[in-house]
């Protein structure tokens, strides 16, 4: 008996790939005996929307789009109460976690792995009782994620981030935060911060996979100092580009993360501006989904 699949796409996600290829992708669902129904996504949580209306009526939930497209998946799944697996085909810009995950890039190779694959248990975040799926952060490069423009992020990819980035690096203010822990607490001034699932950060910061473990109730808590000197900015480049951590660049492990600033501070969820406050509240949500990934992953 063929089984119900609700497809959700981000036309506009990477170079509308998704969009493009839709035909074949189909083809591979119908072949596997899945009955796929196709719905655009035409603002940003509709994906949320539509999942939170639908997704009780299907065995399997699939997304094509970028981390920002899974993330509202994954909250309109959690909202709606519906215990499904979530397939997700990666087209945005950067995919930190489907970098982790092993999921491929070649959308038809995704979409045979969405209905071959095997289903992982994945936590999830809570930031201020809003959701999110891999990271949350402040700080330097953030504002780049929501800032870059679409057809910018189109044509150049990771690189539009860089770009984005660097030219706000003169601009870059420290912020300083008091953060406490299980483990205990920590303040000073940083010049960015994260709270994150996965082992890419931004595509520029690899974590151990021996250290990151996506269903173990923790999350990976990073802390960067600010440079106060030439010679601690040539530090912390080398730290960041050998993930080496140290006395620039801290790296704990947590369940729950209380952070304190002193004035309002803007934060990205997934890649999504979350507009700023002076206090959050991280919490890990311990195997809350169950993501379709490959079965050697």
């Amino acid at each position: 008996m063929s089984q119900k699949l609700l497809f959700l796409v981000n036309p506009c996600a990477g170079k509308r790939k998704a969009a493009e290829e839709l035909s074949d992708i189909l083809q591979i669902f119908c072949a596997y005996d899945y009955l796929p129904t196709v719905l655009m996504t035409e603002y940003p949580g509709h994906a949320t929307e539509l999942c939170r209306q639908y997704a009780k009526e299907y065995d399997l939930v699939a997304c094509a789009g970028g981390d920002g497209t899974l993330n509202e998946t994954i909250s309109g799944l959690l909202s709606c109460g519906a215990d499904l697996p979530i397939a997700y085909l990666p087209c945005g810009t950067t995919n930190d976690l489907a970098s982790t995950l092993g999921l491929s890039h070649d959308l038809t190779q995704a979409a045979k792995e969405a209905v071959t694959g095997r289903d992982r248990w994945l936590d999830i975040g809570s930031f201020n009782g809003r959701s999110f799926v891999y990271t949350a952060s402040f700080g330097a490069f953030t504002k780049a994620s929501y800032d870059t423009p679409q057809n910018v992020k189109n044509a150049l990819g990771h690189l539009a981030y860089i770009l984005e980035g660097i030219k706000g690096l003169g601009a870059i203010r420290p912020i300083h935060a008091k953060v406490r822990t299980e483990e205990g607490e920590f303040e000073g001034d940083y010049i960015f911060g994260s709270v994150s699932n996965t082992t890419s950060l931004a595509g520029i910061i690899t974590i151990d996979e021996e250290r990151v473990q996506l269903d173990d109730g923790k999350f990976e808590l990073l802390l960067v100092d600010t440079p106060q000197n030439a010679i601690d900015t040539s530090k912390l480049i080398l730290q960041a580009t050998q993930a080496r951590f140290g006395d620039m660049l801290k790296l704990y492990s947590a369940a729950h993360i209380e952070v304190e600033t002193g004035e309002n501070t803007d934060w990205t969820l997934d890649g999504e501006q979350e507009k700023g406050e002076t206090r959050f509240v991280i919490d890990n949500l311990p195997r809350a989904v169950r993501l379709r990934v490959p079965v050697q992953a």
